[in-house]
């Protein structure tokens, strides 16, 4: 199986042709043409998109520069491997911006909602809703404003943008402010560490259906997303996910096992469905404000009802990352 993909965003290269007794054409919008314009027809196709997907650096397509137009950029920080946050103006609650985009894979597009707006921008499908779009109630019960944008490609990527800034503004000219530059960046196709902002990670380069392979297992490529690999195992779906988690929501009790340095942790309270995880790297850098959940660490995460299957899966992931 492959990699991440759920929610993703993308844009298109522009192609200016020129001849010696021709002007040159105004240039088309991002996101008109070029390769995430272009619907895969196979499986094989399907599959580049995902690797294309999981290889672009989030943090570059919104770059520090674009973000001090908002306002005074705080800090950017990388909240998973496809996802991207940052804050900018006041820091107190209530009064700042946050900002945050994820690039992911959406075989069916993303579902838009009906009381929002929906546009075109060469090829790409765009919607957006704000908090009041979604429930007009809420005027005067509100302490902040939220945006939510989707960019849908026909090549299946897809870009979230979520915003929320102070009352008295309205948040969706943020998402739409944004948005041309991911499309134009997303062109580019920028790799992990392009920001300075993007750590790198044991998990960046490494593909989440790895383990799958050596299960002896053939994943779908219609099953998955992003930094996620589903498959069936032992009569169960197994789901894997390679992410960034807080400490203290990981590493709870004592190791059930440790595999070259890298400690796993069970899920004992779970009866039914069971979610098992191993910390597999350092803690990752941030300039973000410190949590009282701990630092962030490079995670695998195993899902299933079959507890032995998960616990299988999540020993053999874990031995493919190096020791620590």
């Amino acid at each position: 199986m492959l990699r991440r993909f759920g929610m993703v965003a993308a844009a298109a290269v522009v192609l200016l042709s020129v001849t010696a007794c021709q002007e040159d054409l105004p240039p088309a919008p991002a996101g008109s043409e070029g390769y995430w314009v272009t619907a895969p027809e196979t499986d094989e196709q399907r599959w580049e998109v995902l690797r294309k997907v999981q290889a672009i650096d989030p943090c570059a397509l919104v770059p520090r520069t674009e973000l001090a137009r908002i306002g005074t950029v705080n800090w950017v920080d990388v909240r998973m491997p496809s996802w991207c946050e940052a804050r900018m103006g006041p820091t107190e609650h209530g009064k700042g911006t946050a900002l945050s985009w994820t690039l992911s894979v959406a075989p069916n597009g993303i579902q838009r909602s009906e009381r929002g707006r929906t546009t075109k921008i060469g090829a790409v499908t765009v919607g957006t809703v704000s908090d009041l779009d979604s429930n007009p109630d809420l005027q005067g019960k509100l302490v902040e404003r939220n945006c939510t944008a989707s960019a849908s490609f026909p090549s299946t990527a897809a870009v979230m943008i979520f915003v929320t800034t102070p009352l008295g503004t309205e948040p969706c000219p943020v998402a739409d402010a944004v948005l041309p530059t991911i499309l134009a960046q997303l062109d580019k196709e920028p790799r992990h560490s392009t920001s300075p902002d993007t750590p790198r990670t044991v998990l960046l380069g490494r593909d989440p259906c790895a383990v799958a392979n050596e299960l002896g297992v053939t994943p779908a490529v219609a099953d998955q997303r992003d930094w996620k690999c589903s498959f069936p195992y032992r009569g169960d779906t197994i789901e894997v996910r390679y992410t960034y988690d807080k400490e203290r929501l990981i590493a709870q009790g004592e190791p059930i096992f440790t595999i070259n340095g890298h400690p796993g942790y069970g899920d004992p309270s779970s009866d039914e469905f069971h979610s098992y995880n191993a910390v597999v790297g350092p803690p990752l850098p941030s300039s973000k404000p410190a949590s009282s959940m701990g630092p962030k660490l490079p995670v695998v995460s195993v899902f299933g009802r079959d507890e032995a299957a998960v616990e299988e899966v999540l020993r053999r992931a874990t031995a493919l990352f190096p020791a620590a």
